[in-house]
């Protein structure tokens, strides 16, 4: 009986719909993502001459911004070298992202399956699977043009990788900051590095 009363409880606190200005930002979001969502098939010209990979491409040498590309080691490499350690590298971080998307893949549906009928967080949880789904194809596609097979995040945390998104359930909050506490450093360095292209082009075209 008291397992039920706790279950019962615990359905009870999934419920948001008293919460008029949260509901009004789920909407808000998810008729967002149904005006602007993202394809990676449509989006991305993978046959563009700027997307080819080649193994002489001098903007695989990894930037300052990476701990590696600013190690004297990885300095002291010919360019040659650097170019492919840049490429081995920028693929398993974009495995590791694909990894961590995964498990909020699988965190979401788990969350989504406890929800009550009519909450509005079922159909953002929904919009934001989709577009995880879609980041995942989108990194795959460039581990797979790369040619490098990567293994993305380490053994042990692979191995535990399915029992993760259980928490989801149960401990929502704890769930979604450890994915995010995982992407996030890949997300600023990704930044970082677009930041730095973009100071690139200016000083060229200038």
């Amino acid at each position: 009986m008291d397992k039920t009363r706790m279950v019962r409880r615990w359905r009870r606190n999934m419920e948001v719909r008293d919460d008029t200005e949260y509901v009004e930002m789920l909407a808000t979001l998810s008729e967002g993502s149904v005006r602007r969502n993202f394809n990676p098939y449509t989006d991305i010209d993978w046959e563009s001459p700027e997307f080819a990979v080649t193994d002489n491409d001098p903007r695989w040498i990894l930037p300052a911004t990476d701990p590696l590309g600013r190690h004297p080691w990885y300095l002291a490499q010919p360019d040659e070298r650097k170019i492919k350690i840049g490429m081995w590298r920028q693929a398993n971080v974009a495995k590791v992202g694909l990894h961590f998307e995964s498990i909020l893949i699988r965190g979401l549906m788990n969350y989504t399956f406890w929800m009550p009928n009519g909450s509005p967080e079922y159909r953002y949880c929904l919009h934001e699977s989709v577009e995880e789904c879609n980041h995942t194809m989108m990194f795959q596609e460039m581990i797979n043009r790369v040619g490098a097979d990567v293994p993305g995040m380490p053994r042990r945390l692979r191995w535990v990788s399915p029992f993760i998104p259980l928490v989801a359930g149960p401990l929502p909050v704890a769930f979604f900051i450890g994915v995010l506490a995982g992407e996030e450093p890949i997300d600023h360095t990704q930044k970082m590095c677009c930041a730095r292209a973009r100071r690139c082009i200016r000083s060229w075209s200038g």
